[in-house]
Parts: structure tokens; C-alpha cells; sequence
């Protein structure tokens, strides 16, 4: 009688009658989510599963389809009544739609379209019976298109099948010419049409690789030539270009970079491209007006670049098509080449000439934007390639390649430039100058290099040349240059180009030009006044190239038309080409004054206290990091050889704008402000290093005799190292082997350091010669760089950069070629002038002989060490390498480079190791030689006597009397007698750079007692003239000449 569920016997479920629910709302709602989703998912997967049905039943109709249409076609072909041209034709448009994949089927469906092409060559009314449904149907046009692409598509699967000859005569009878002839006019678009749109060229191509891959040893496929009258068949049958642009861009980026397409065609076949494809007058031009195609499909990797340039200079200068196609071929030709080398990797040009990537090359040109010395050259093995390394390329391919760059090619397409004719396209210069850029940048770091400037810049014509790049690309262009606006839109100044093959060509002039010639008119393309216009823009580029940063390399590369990238400022090798011309420009004239010095400076608007400020910091922070990064392990380097290799002048350029500014275009800022920078890059140096000259524990003791000053420095500290930053404490022994008395407050070492640097620069001690203006260098004979002297010379270069570091100025004066290596730049030829005048005529009469080979030089030198001659080659077997016209110049620069730079090589490097204990590189490399040579003995300018006497201290005269003469007297004195006082009072003749407010310790006069026969006295180490209390003009005139003129002084009181 009771519901059972409502009987409790234990096992029933449990009821809540309770208004609470255990589920959540947000639970309940992500299970309806859930079921929903699984439904989602389940919907689509049944969708998909139709539709794969669908396409899959769809595809075996077609198959089916394909099938039985090919059965019906051969059965007709069986039978007595043949193939119908037509109908076949249709049926085949269907069977084609769908490729087969069964090696069988494929067989049948190529003898079927072999068969067609048969009976379609038979001829009713003197035209094939392919063509006649044109006349009543104008849509066979359409049918002729689409059987012709899908035909070669089935050849693309077997070209060398017996049935192909029979396929390529039945396509090449739809393309003849003479086939449309009477027919309606739309019947050749329509076909033009069908065919471009389905790859024409590409497929035709494909099969020319396989016939060229198939073709026996040494041995042409003879169905290469049917083919090639095919892919330019689109060309034969309409003259409309832009309608064809589908077909010129495959030649051009296709069937062009086949490798060595023209030894790998058929006789029959070069001659047809040579005639009818019309590469000059067509497809290069095409090209040059749509620069994009040039990086697509087949030019999208260097090796297919690479295989272009070959073909395309084997038909043009070797086949002589590039002359037949005049002014407009050619500056087309010089457009495509310039884009085409603007977008190879670093080292193509080494690729090319065979040369390995780790492999020294021999050049005679040391860039000085490279940051490559001898120092840093023992460094260079442990550097991993960061790229891989090519194949090698064939002697076939690098010997057309060759052609773009010899001699008589360049002296062509300069004579354009030259003689400019009246139908020249107005952009023949910035294709020329685009050409010219691309061949040197894409064999940068090859003996080709110098090759092509030589060639450009040699003689008359290489004069005029240059002249009229200037007149006609380059002055009045860029009077705005010092707007950084022109810099950050450099790329896409059209008149880029032809500044910067300018630049190269004016570079190329000044290293292998003497001083006389450039002064001379006849030798040089441009007037003084225009060389400084021409560096005023390289200045102004330069600087902004440096302030503003650069453009990120592209991997097309630099091309004034048609570029994508949206960065337009100059290239980073554009900003060191321009800083290479002004730093040449500088250098000459700081040998032979003709510009105001005021013209190197940039002339912007800039807080030069923040400018000094900013860099101090930068240097401080780069400091840093230096402090935070492992050494290179390298113990050949001197530690600023190392830090080099961290951080060159490019890499600097990038880290920080300022100091890239200051040590790659110095000359842009003012002298005084760089010294600034200098002397806080130095009190940074040793608040960084915590150097405290009161604080006893930092003091560097030395006890020096004064009959062997070199000897007790060398033993006392020239194994101090870095230590000799902070103070050094000179005790002086006299003759008698007694301690002088005195405590060195930085004036005994100076007194040391004076007569120090008197002993050791002194020329008959062995170390060092003298050119014949007196200037130092180091001894390049044998005995110099053994081991004991290399560290003399080290010691030597301790001592001089702790005088640099303390400011102390030292009264040597070293020469121009020795100064330019601590800066890390080249030496010049006329710098061996003052080395050996006689080799210097000798290469200059060389230089300029009409047959350099009458001379019988060769690349080796002899040298005479202590009356022993040995010859020394400049290059490895030179002396069996003749020196002609074409190898002259790298003969001249490598005799310079050995005389100048390797002679002294060990010497130099110990020298720079010594220096670098207390001087980092990069603050010389704000500096020019001549400036080098002020920082380290003052300056060459005339005696400032306002600015003596304003900073002099007089001291213990008991009137006015005898202070008011002195300066009446040495007012009257002549330059050479100021500098006279000057030396002798502080033991330099030059006055502090930044006049005598530096000069520490202050220049002094002080009271010496009322004897008037005794003769003033100094205490260098002081800066201290003692000064008897003359009263008479006559007597202090002649007592203090008489001092100052006879050595006396050096004397402690």
C-alpha cells in the first residue's frame, strides 16, 4: 500500500527536500558551455567529412573522366578515320584539366598529344589544321592557349621521351607568326593571355634545366634549341611591353640565371637569343625601370645574382650585344649591375676571384676606417665566420664575370660619361656612378678593388673624368649638406651616386698623389677652393652620419630607385667613405697649409659643455662594460690592442654618437674642446681607479743617480705597469753616491723625466734616428727589435704616456708616419720624403713612366744591415713578380707600408704596449698627428706674453724695479729667444695647449739675491727662474741671455 521509494531500508537514494543546490550557476553554465563546444565540434567534423567525400568522389569522377577521354582518343587514333583536329582538341582541354601521376597513363597521354600535334601539322589551304577553327570560332584561340601550357606541362615530366620532338614542332606551329596571319586580331592576346598567366616562360625553363642536366659530355641537347624559340616566342609575337611584363620578368629572373646558359645552349640556339630575344634593347631596360624583380624567384640568392651577371656579360661584352644597343642599352645595363651588386654579401668579390674567406690577401690599400694593424692582427684567427662559407664557383662562371670589370669595359662606359650624346637619358650619370659603386663594393678586400679605381682614375681621362662628376653630379647639389635632413634622406637623393663615386675616385687620387702634383693644376682635377667645397660636404655628411646613426643594412641593398625600405639615411659605408675624404683632405693640408683651420670644424649650434660632459660619461660607462667582459686571451696584445677588439672606431660609433664623433671625425670639433674631453677623460680614469697623490701607500719610490738617469728608471719602473698613474717619488744620487736632499713634490719628477727623455731620445744612444727635419722615430735596423731593446722601448713608451697623463710636456718632436701609427692610419708617400728622399724621387718617377717595365723592378727590396745585404720580398715570391702599369701602384704603397710601417713594426708595438699602461687608444684617436704632437710638447704657435704674464707668480723682489724690466726685456726678445726662456725655465720651448692657466706648477720669477754679476738660475721641475735684483735694463738683457743661451739651470736650490 506504500510507494517503495518512500520505504527506507537502507538501500534507497537520498532525498534533500531542501531549497540549496550543491551546483554552482557558474558550474552548471560551463557544462552547457561544454556540451555545446563537443556539439560545435562534433557538427564540423561530420561538415568535414562530406566535404572530404565530396572532393574525393569528385576527384575519382575526374580521374574516370580523364580515363576514358584518353581511351576514346586513342581508340580514334586507331581507327581509319583518324584524330578530328578539333574535337580532339576540346577533349584534350578537359582530359588536361586534371595531371595524371601513373608513369603508364602519362606514356599514352603523351603519345595521344604526339599524335595531335601530327595530324594538327597537316596543312588544308597552306595553313595547319591546329589553326583553322580560328576562322569560324574566335574562341579557339583560348582552346590553342590552354592545350599549349598544359602539352608542357606533360613534356616537364619526361622532356627527353621520344614524343616531345613531335609535342615542341606542334607548339612551335601555334606560335609561328605565320600561323595568325588573316586571322582575327584578338587571336594572338587571347593566347598571350592564357599562356603568361599560366607560367610560360617557368615551365619552358624548368625543361631547359633538365635538358641541360640530361645532355651527354660535352655535348648540347639538340631539343634546347626549339625550346628557346618557344620561351621567346611571346617576345616575337607582340612589341607590347607592358602587356609582356609577365614574360619579361621570368626571362629576366629565370631563364638568365641558369648557370653558364650561353656554353650550354646549341649553336642554333645562341644565335636565336643573341638575334631575337632582344636582352639590351628589352628585358635589361625593363629591368632597370623595375628594379623589384631584380631580388624575386631566381635573383632572390646570390648564386642566382651571381649566374645573371655571367650570362648577361658573356652576351653583352663578349657577344658585343651591349654595343649594338647604344646609349640607352648601356645605361641600363650600368643600372641593372649597380642594383644587382648592391645586393650581394660581404666577400662575393673574394668568392669570385677564388679566393678562400679566411685566405690574407695582399693588398697595398690599408683602409683607415678598417681598425686593422699589425697589433690587432694576431687576434684575427680565433674570429668565427659568421656566415657559411660558399661552394666554390666554376672557372667558367668566374671567367665571364671578370668581364665587367677589365680595363677597356670601364674606359667604354666612362667615354659615355665623357662625351655625353644628345639622346643620353638624363640618368646616365647616376647609372654610371651606381655601376661604378657596385663593382668596388662588391670586390672590396680583393686585388680587383684598386684595379678598378686605377682604371678609372689614371691619366687625362681619369682627371677629366672626375671633373666631370664634380660639374655635372655634384657641385651646387649639396649647398645644404649641413642640414641633417640631407643625411637622413641620403639614400634617396638621386645625386648619391655620383657623390660617392666621387669620393671614391678623389680618395683613390690624394693616396697615390705627391704634394707638388696636387698643387699643381695640371695635376689635379679640381682648384683648391673646390677640393674644400667638395670636404666641406663630405664634413657635413659625416657628421650627421655620426650624430644621427645609419641605415640598417637591406638585403637588396642600396638603389636610388624602387627602394622599399623606409630608413633613407646614408649606409654605414658611406660614412666612412666620407670620413675617409675629409681625414685626407685634413692631412694633406696640415702638411702644406691652404685651407682655414676653422673649416674642419662643424658649424651647428651644440652645447659643447654637454658635449664634453656626455662624452666623459659615455667613456666612463663604456669603461664599465670593459670592466664586466672577459679579456680576449691574447698576451701578444697590449691591453688597448685588446679593448680595440671589443670595441673599434665603427663598433664605437654605434655604441655612442659622441665618442664615434671624436674618434673617427675629430677635426669636426674644436681642438680645445677635444683637449677638454681629454683631460677628463683622464681625471675619470683616476677617480675611477681611486689614484690619491697625498696618500703615502699609492707613492711609486725611485732612487735615480743622475750620471745613470736611463738605466735607474729602467730598473726602478719600467715593470711598474699601470701603476706609474699615480705618483711617482724621485730621490736624486749625486756623483758621489749621496742622497739629495728635498721631498718630490711632482718637480723632481719632472726633472727626471726631462732628463730621461734627453738620454733616451738622444739619436747616438741607437734607439731612435732622425729624419732630416729632425723628427724621431724608432731605428728600423735588426739589433733594435731584439728582445732587450723592445723593452726599452717599451719603458720608453711608460715614460711618455705618464707625461701625457700628468700633462708634462716633453720637448720631442717624433715624426708624421710614427705619430699616424699610434692613431692607428695610414702613412702616405710623401711622409717618405723625410725618410729617404732619394726612394721618394724614385717612386715618383715611377709612378708617372709611361713604361714602368723598363725599369726591371721587381716586388722585393734589398736592405743592408751592419754591411750585409739581403733582399726582402714585399710579397711572397716578389722577386720574381715584375713591376708593370697595371701593378705599379700596389708596388709604391707596399715599399711605403714596408719602410714606413713594417720596418719599425716590432718597435712600434712594444712602444704602444708601454704607452697603453696609461693611455687608452681612443683618447689619441681624437687627435690628429700634428695635435698628437701638441698634446705631447705644447704648441707650435708664437709666445702669448698677455697670457705669461697674467698666470706668473713673482715673488720676494723687494720693489717693482727689477720685475718691470724683466718684462720690458723679454717683450723686446725675439721668438726664438722667448722659446729659449721658455725651455729653459720650464724645459719645453712650446707653450700648454690651452695657454699657461695649465701649466703646473705655475711659471715663476723669483727674488735671487742683489748679486748683479751672478746669472739667473731654474729650477725646471718647479717652472722657476731665479732672478738676481737687476736694476739696470742693459744688465738683466745680457746676464739672462747669457743664461738662457748656455744651458745653464737644472739646478736645485
Amino acid at each position: 500500500m506504500f510507494d517503495p521509494t518512500f520505504l527506507n531500508d537502507g538501500h534507497g537514494n537520498n532525498v534533500n527536500l531542501s531549497t540549496h543546490t550543491s551546483t554552482s550557476s557558474s558550474a552548471l553554465l560551463s557544462s552547457v558551455r561544454t556540451e555545446r563546444l563537443a556539439r560545435e565540434h562534433a557538427r564540423r567534423q561530420e561538415l568535414a567529412a562530406i566535404s572530404l567525400q565530396k572532393h574525393w568522389r569528385g576527384k575519382k569522377d575526374v580521374d574516370r573522366l580523364r580515363v576514358r577521354i584518353l581511351e576514346d582518343l586513342e581508340q580514334n587514333l586507331a581507327s581509319d578515320e583518324g584524330l578530328s583536329v578539333e574535337k580532339a582538341g576540346r577533349a584534350m582541354v578537359v582530359m588536361l584539366r586534371s595531371q595524371a601521376t601513373d608513369s603508364d597513363e602519362l606514356a599514352r597521354t603523351r603519345r595521344v598529344i604526339g599524335s595531335w600535334c601530327e595530324a594538327g601539322l597537316k596543312e588544308d589551304d597552306g595553313k595547319p589544321r591546329l589553326i583553322q577553327p580560328l576562322v569560324g570560332d574566335p574562341e579557339w584561340g583560348v582552346v590553342l592557349g590552354s592545350l599549349s601550357v598544359k602539352f608542357l606541362r606533360v613534356v616537364e615530366h619526361h622532356p627527353t621521351s621520344p614524343e616531345v620532338p613531335g609535342i615542341l614542332s606542334g607548339l612551335e606551329a601555334i606560335v609561328s607568326l605565320r600561323t595568325f596571319d588573316d586571322l582575327p586580331q584578338h587571336a594572338v592576346p587571347d593566347w598571350l593571355d592564357i599562356v603568361q598567366r599560366h607560367g610560360w616562360v617557368d615551365t619552358l625553363v624548368s625543361i631547359s634545366k633538365k635538358l641541360i642536366q640530361s645532355s651527354p659530355p660535352k655535348k648540347k641537347h639538340p631539343l634546347l634549341s626549339p625550346v628557346i624559340r618557344l620561351i621567346a616566342a611571346p617576345l616575337l609575337m607582340s612589341r607590347n611591353i607592358s602587356g609582356l611584363a609577365p614574360t619579361i620578368t621570368a626571362l629576366l629572373n629565370q631563364l638568365l640565371t641558369i648557370p653558364n646558359l650561353p656554353g650550354s645552349l646549341p649553336l642554333p640556339a645562341l644565335t636565336f637569343i643573341s638575334g631575337h630575344l632582344h636582352i639590351f634593347d628589352i628585358l635589361v631596360p625593363f629591368a632597370s625601370h623595375n628594379p623589384h624583380i631584380l631580388s624575386e624567384h631566381g635573383l632572390s640568392d646570390e648564386s642566382g645574382k651571381t649566374y645573371f651577371l655571367a650570362n648577361l656579360a658573356t652576351f653583352g661584352i663578349s657577344g658585343q650585344l651591349l654595343s649594338q644597343s647604344g646609349i640607352v642599352g648601356a645605361c641600363a645595363w650600368m643600372s641593372v649591375v649597380g642594383v644587382i651588386l648592391s645586393g650581394v654579401k660581404e666577400g662575393w668579390g673574394k668568392w669570385v676571384e677564388g679566393i678562400e674567406e679566411d685566405e690574407d690577401v695582399v693588398m697595398a690599400v690599408v683602409e683607415e676606417d678598417s681598425d686593422d694593424d699589425e697589433q690587432g692582427g694576431a687576434a684575427a684567427a680565433p674570429r668565427k665566420p659568421t656566415r657559411p662559407r660558399r661552394a666554390v664557383l666554376p672557372q667558367n662562371i668566374r671567367s665571364k664575370l671578370i668581364h665587367l670589370s677589365t680595363p677597356s669595359h670601364m674606359a667604354v662606359l666612362s667615354q659615355y660619361v665623357l662625351s655625353m650624346p644628345r639622346n643620353a637619358p638624363p640618368t646616365l650619370l647616376e647609372d654610371f656612378s651606381s655601376f661604378c659603386i657596385g663593382l668596388l663594393s662588391a670586390s672590396r678586400g680583393t686585388p680587383k678593388w684598386e684595379t678598378i679605381l686605377d682604371s678609372l682614375v689614371d691619366g687625362r681621362k681619369g682627371l677629366a673624368l672626375m671633373k666631370g662628376i664634380w660639374r655635372d653630379g655634384v657641385r651646387g647639389r649639396w649647398d645644404s649638406s649641413e642640414d641633417p635632413s640631407m643625411w637622413n634622406q641620403f639614400s634617396e637623393n638621386r645625386n648619391a651616386p655620383a657623390l660617392l663615386l666621387l669620393t671614391h675616385l678623389y680618395c683613390h687620387y690624394l693616396l697615390f698623389t705627391p704634394d707638388d702634383e696636387f698643387f699643381s693644376p695640371s695635376h689635379n682635377p679640381f682648384t683648391t677652393d673646390e677640393v674644400l667645397q667638395l670636404a666641406v660636404i663630405w664634413r657635413n655628411l659625416a657628421f650627421w652620419g655620426y650624430m644621427g646613426g645609419v641605415s640598417a643594412p637591406s638585403e637588396s641593398g642600396y638603389t636610388s630607385r624602387g627602394r622599399q625600405n623606409k630608413d633613407f639615411k646614408g649606409s654605414e659605408e658611406a660614412r666612412s667613405l666620407f670620413t675617409k675624404g675629409v681625414t685626407r683632405v685634413a692631412e694633406r693640408n696640415a702638411r702644406n697649409k691652404f685651407a682655414d683651420p676653422e673649416i674642419w670644424v662643424m658649424n651647428v649650434e651644440m652645447d659643447m659643455k654637454g658635449f664634453v660632459e656626455a662624452a666623459v660619461y659615455e667613456d666612463v660607462e663604456l669603461s664599465g662594460l670593459n670592466d664586466t667582459e672577459p679579456e680576449i686571451p691574447d698576451s701578444s696584445l697590449p691591453r688597448w690592442a685588446r679593448t680595440r677588439q671589443r670595441y673599434s672606431k665603427r663598433q664605437l660609433a654605434y655604441i655612442s654618437p659622441r665618442l664615434g664623433l671624436l674618434n673617427n671625425l675629430p677635426m669636426s670639433i674644436p681642438f680645445e674642446t677635444r683637449l677638454q674631453v681629454f683631460q677628463m677623460f683622464i681625471e675619470a680614469d683616476k677617480t675611477k681607479i681611486g689614484i690619491d697623490y697625498n696618500s703615502r701607500r699609492q707613492r711609486l719610490p725611485a732612487e735615480i743617480r743622475r750620471d745613470h738617469v736611463a738605466q735607474d728608471g729602467f730598473d726602478g719602473l719600467a715593470s711598474a705597469g699601470p701603476a706609474l698613474k699615480g705618483r711617482v717619488d724621485i730621490t736624486f744620487v749625486d756623483q758621489h753616491g749621496l742622497t739629495e736632499a728635498g721631498i718630490d713634490g711632482g718637480g723632481l719628477y719632472k726633472e727626471f723625466l726631462t732628463m730621461l727623455t734627453k738620454e733616451v731620445f738622444d739619436s747616438n744612444r741607437g734607439l731612435w734616428l732622425v729624419t732630416n727635419q729632425n723628427e724621431l722615430y724608432p731605428n728600423p735596423h735588426g739589433f733594435a727589435s731584439e728582445s732587450f731593446n723592445l723593452s726599452w722601448y717599451r719603458f720608453i713608451g711608460q715614460m711618455l704616456g705618464k707625461a701625457i697623463y700628468d700633462g708634462i710636456l716633453v720637448d720631442a718632436t717624433f715624426a708624421g708616419f710614427f705619430l699616424a701609427k699610434w692613431l692607428g692610419r695610414q702613412s702616405s708617400l710623401d711622409d717618405l720624403a723625410s725618410l729617404d728622399k732619394s726612394l721618394y724621387k724614385g717612386l715618383i718617377i715611377l709612378k708617372n713612366d709611361p713604361k714602368p717595365e723598363d725599369m726591371a723592378l721587381t716586388f722585393s727590396m734589398t736592405e743592408e744591415d751592419f754591411g750585409v745585404q739581403k733582399q726582402v720580398d714585399l710579397i711572397p715570391g716578389g722577386s720574381d713578380i715584375p713591376v708593370t702599369a697595371d701593378n705599379r701602384h700596389e708596388y709604391i704603397q707596399l715599399v711605403c707600408r714596408y719602410k714606413l710601417d713594417k720596418q719599425i713594426a716590432a718597435q712600434s708595438k712594444a712602444f704602444f704596449l708601454g704607452l697603453s699602461d696609461l693611455i687608452d687608444a681612443k683618447w689619441l684617436r681624437m687627435f690628429d698627428q700634428q695635435e698628437l704632437q701638441q698634446l705631447i710638447g705644447g704648441e707650435e704657435t708664437p709666445i702669448d706674453l698677455k697670457d705669461l704674464r697674467a698666470h706668473c707668480h713673482v715673488d720676494g723682489f723687494p720693489n717693482d724695479t727689477t720685475p718691470t724690466l724683466f718684462w720690458k726685456v723679454v717683450g723686446s726678445f725675439t721668438e726664438e729667444q722667448k722659446r729659449d726662456l721658455l725651455r729653459f725655465v720650464t724645459s719645453c720651448s712650446r707653450p700648454p695647449l690651452l695657454g699657461f692657466s695649465q701649466l703646473y706648477p705655475k711659471f715663476a720669477v723669483k727674488f735671487n739675491g742683489s748679486d748683479m754679476d751672478r746669472l739667473p738660475t731654474a729650477s725646471a721641475c718647479f717652472n722657476l727662474l731665479k732672478l738676481p735684483g737687476y736694476t739696470n735694463e742693459a744688465t738683466l738683457r745680457s746676464k739672462l741671455l747669457q743664461a738662457i743661451t748656455s744651458g745653464a739651470g737644472f739646478d736645485m736650490s
